[in-house]
């Protein structure tokens, strides 16, 4: 049985070209309309920054900032479990200076990463066709942002993995070797955590996908997801953790002359396949489309039964790349997803208690 969570008010200020602006939300339906440019995508960057401690759109929080302002303001109250909370987000910059400041509640956080997993929630855009035909790290991006929202453990061993392969990295390209065994076996520990949590999730996501891509196009396509590793370590009779040190030491010499570290999570891979046939390479860009679809509706649901909470769900640009019949067929399924937040350039009948706003220039119309 999942938890209710509900966005009821967000205020911004200075964020790109919204100047200042408050909305409260309604608990179904909330559908953010204008031309392009209006500040529709804005809006819902914003509560992706809640869901994810970051944009879709950048990694450069200066980007966030409005024109000729030096910093920007984000709080968001919202219903969880019952209780009112919120969570407020302050930047300013001064030249090289940053200033960063997090607050859930009346806590103080120390990073952006204890963001993940307060508001859990899923977001569909146009680049989602990248899930498909993009590179592999847009992919392994798709399975990490999934687990850390419900499993802290697994963000401190994808942030503890890359920081070890980093000095590893800096020792290769230093032909050193001092040292450099005790971050091989720090990567090895958390390689053998990583990997399997994200081999169950692809498991997951493939059978929901499946039946989310036979609804959308009324078809029998069936989907298959299958984990790729660079590195085979079923082949070897150690445990994962061993197996990994093993093949880190192995190929030490190799890799000193590359600079870099070639075998381990931060190089493996998804391949997609619709109906047994590589989907970036002989899907249409409708089948893709609906493909991507597929692969983040999944994603929702395997959320909601991790979290035991309802996520949010966001789509930039309703129905952007299916045809008409996919995309009435795609506005019913997300009528049952709980709090829907989407963009579209004019509005869509969703039922009773949708509420609507339209931008202009980082403003919102009176209806």
């Amino acid at each position: 049985m999942s938890s209710a969570l509900s966005l009821r008010h967000l205020h911004l200020r200075n964020w790109r070209n919204i100047k200042e602006l408050s909305l409260s939300f309604s608990p179904t339906h909330n559908q953010v309309v204008g031309k392009n440019a209006q500040g529709k995508t804005n809006l819902l960057e914003a509560l992706y920054f809640f869901i994810a401690g970051r944009s879709f759109r950048t990694h450069t929080l200066a980007e966030l900032i409005g024109p000729l302002d030096s910093g920007f303001f984000l709080e968001l109250h919202f219903l969880k479990h019952g209780v009112e909370q919120q969570l407020r987000v302050a930047y300013r910059k001064n030249g090289a200076a940053h200033e960063r400041k997090l607050f859930y509640n009346h806590t103080p956080l120390q990073s952006l990463s204890e963001l993940l997993g307060v508001i859990p929630g899923v977001l569909l855009s146009p680049e989602d066709s990248d899930l498909v035909k993009g590179t592999p790290a847009v992919r392994r991006d798709f399975l990490d942002l999934q687990i850390a929202q419900t499993d802290p453990l697994y963000l401190h061993h994808l942030t503890r993995y890359n920081r070890a392969m980093r000095q590893r990295n800096h020792l290769l390209r230093g032909q050193k070797t001092v040292t450099i065994e005790a971050w091989e076996a720090e990567m090895a520990q958390s390689a053998s955590y990583i990997i399997p949590m994200r081999k169950q999730l692809v498991v997951d996501i493939e059978r929901r996908a499946t039946a989310v891509q036979q609804n959308l196009s009324k078809s029998e396509d069936l989907v298959t997801v299958v984990y790729k590793e660079s590195y085979d370590s079923s082949a070897s009779a150690l445990s994962l953790a061993a197996a990994y040190q093993e093949q880190f030491a192995r190929l030490r010499q190799r890799e000193m002359l590359m600079g870099h570290s070639l075998y381990g999570p931060h190089k493996d891979d998804l391949l997609i396949a619709i109906n047994s046939r590589q989907a970036r390479q002989y899907a249409s860009e409708g089948q893709q489309r609906t493909l991507s679809t597929a692969l983040r509706l999944a994603q929702w649901q395997r959320l909601q039964e991790e979290s035991s909470i309802t996520p949010i769900m966001l789509v930039d640009d309703l129905g952007m790349g299916l045809d008409a019949f996919r995309r009435e067929r795609f506005l019913r399924v997300l009528e049952g997803l709980g709090q829907i937040f989407v963009s579209l350039p004019e509005a869509a009948p969703f039922g009773i208690g949708c509420a609507h706003f339209h931008l202009l220039q980082g403003h919102v119309q009176p209806r």
